[in-house]
């Protein structure tokens, strides 16, 4: 029971941060999408797309390690926090300022050359700070971390909100959000040092060990991020910064959304990781119920994205941008996949089958590349879309096929098929509403509360995740109290 209380606490940070960060993140949005306009903008998602690409080359599976390494039992969690933190900023800062050093022989434009200076230190501030994570994920205090992220994100939101006043462009907003991920990592630092007691250490068989270790994680992420990011490369190398800026708003959204079921995968992975080692059915109904959960909130997002795609581009972006609904309406499917493949990933890592994930990845990167070169050329953004909804399916039958040849069942499909027919039932409501007048952001609520209820009633949304929702909801009203 105080298990479950500690996770009805982290799965409340979770849930209050994320929104948070959500909220925030779409004013950003707004603000940069607005004043910069889709070139500008183009350039803005280029540089970041570009760095983000260049920064997984660095990830070396530390997160995911770091994880495992805490979790067991009898760890010492500050010297394995102690030697991975500085491996973490040491290889991710040397990658980004060779792939800085890169950009230059490259045909973009100038702007996006100098701005890739710039990009490669906010992505070791956010490399970093992602790897924080690992230490507030093992002793159940998420609380910490989303005040840090929230934190971090307020400051990027108030830079760019003045910088708009100026009249400037992509490079001085890139230094507005370098300024939000400073201070977010410098938060995350002081805040776990709270709760892991560490010093920074260069144990250089010990960083070896965890390298090694790492590397066919590192080979899955670098897989997973060519997926995840391929899509806008290519885009920004074979069409103009206008389409870039145009599928930058979809492809944000999705980045948004599917950090909610990464977040809860590795929620779960300690328990699984515990389970999968003694308790063969505990591991079946912890799996199962995580997906149920993933296949839940995939769902919901679709019904949220998709039926009034061109209405909500306009609303956060301008009516500019509406010219990216058909994208948006594609790329809401690839979340719902995208969240069952992230619990089948860290499932595997758990079970300590790293090398069946970068098989899995590799197959599914095969796919998504093939789709991005043939559909890209001749569809532009849309076509970058449908390219990410076939990579996140090759990627999802991938990990399916992976957890078999890995000894374990995949749990009943019963519940993911009953979100699948509620979420139809509330977008049949939706388009009933809107033909009968009633204002889409209304259509919006009443469709999705139908979804909810349904899944309630149905039991798609898992008993536990309830219960952990009504403790959570609880503690925070105590909190508030």
């Amino acid at each position: 029971m105080s298990r479950l209380r500690a996770l009805a606490a982290n799965m409340a940070a979770v849930i209050t941060g994320k929104a948070a960060m959500a909220v925030v993140g779409l004013l950003t949005v707004v603000a940069l999408t607005r004043h910069l306009g889709p070139t500008e903008f183009g350039y803005y998602r280029t540089v970041l797309t570009y760095c983000a690409f260049a920064a997984v080359l660095a990830d070396s599976g530390l997160y995911m390690v770091t994880l495992r390494e805490m979790s067991r039992a009898g760890a010492n969690a500050g010297r394995v926090l102690g030697n991975a933190l500085p491996l973490r900023v040491v290889s991710t800062g040397g990658v980004l300022l060779a792939a800085a050093g890169f950009a230059w022989l490259t045909p973009y434009d100038p702007r996006v050359k100098w701005g890739t200076l710039i990009g490669a230190a906010v992505y070791t501030c956010l490399q970093t700070s992602d790897f924080l994570i690992a230490a507030f994920q093992s002793v159940l205090k998420q609380a910490r971390n989303a005040v840090a992220e929230v934190t971090g994100a307020v400051v990027t939101l108030a830079a760019v909100a003045a910088l708009a006043l100026t009249h400037v462009g992509a490079l001085p907003m890139l230094g507005a959000t370098l300024l939000g991920a400073a201070v977010a990592l410098g938060i995350s630092i002081r805040l776990v040092r709270r709760l892991v007691p560490f010093r920074v250490s260069f144990d250089l068989p010990l960083w070896r060990q965890y390298l090694v270790a790492g590397l066919p994680l590192a080979g899955s992420q670098i897989l997973g991020m060519a997926m995840l990011r391929g899509d806008s490369l290519l885009l920004s190398l074979l069409q103009p910064a206008t389409a870039v800026g145009l599928y930058g708003v979809p492809s944000k959204l999705f980045e948004i959304t599917t950090s909610v079921p990464y977040i809860l995968a590795g929620l779960m992975m300690p328990a699984l990781t515990a389970s999968a080692a003694r308790d063969r059915e505990e591991f079946s109904r912890q799996l199962g119920s995580t997906l149920d959960a993933a296949a839940v909130y995939g769902v919901g997002v679709v019904i949220a994205l998709a039926p009034f795609a061109a209405q909500l581009l306009a609303l956060v972006s301008g009516e500019r941008f509406a010219a990216g609904a058909p994208a948006l309406v594609v790329i809401s499917f690839a979340v719902a996949l995208a969240g069952l493949t992230h619990v089948l990933r860290f499932t595997l890592v758990a079970c300590d089958r790293p090398r069946l994930v970068l098989v899995a990845d590799a197959v599914a990167c095969a796919c998504a590349f093939a789709a991005y070169f043939a559909l890209i050329p001749r569809f532009s953004l849309l076509g970058a879309a449908a390219g990410t909804v076939i990579a996140e399916a090759s990627a999802l039958i991938a990990m399916v096929v992976a957890l078999r040849q890995a000894g374990q069942r995949l749990p009943s499909l019963a519940n993911p098929a009953k979100a699948v027919v509620a979420g139809a039932l509330g977008v049949l409501t939706m388009k009933y509403l809107a033909a009968c007048g009633a204002p889409w952001p209304l259509a919006i609520a009443a469709g999705g509360a139908l979804y909810l209820a349904i899944s309630v009633l149905t039991r798609a949304i898992p008993r536990e995740l309830i219960l952990v929702a009504f403790g959570a909801a609880r503690k925070i009203g105590v909190g508030h109290g």
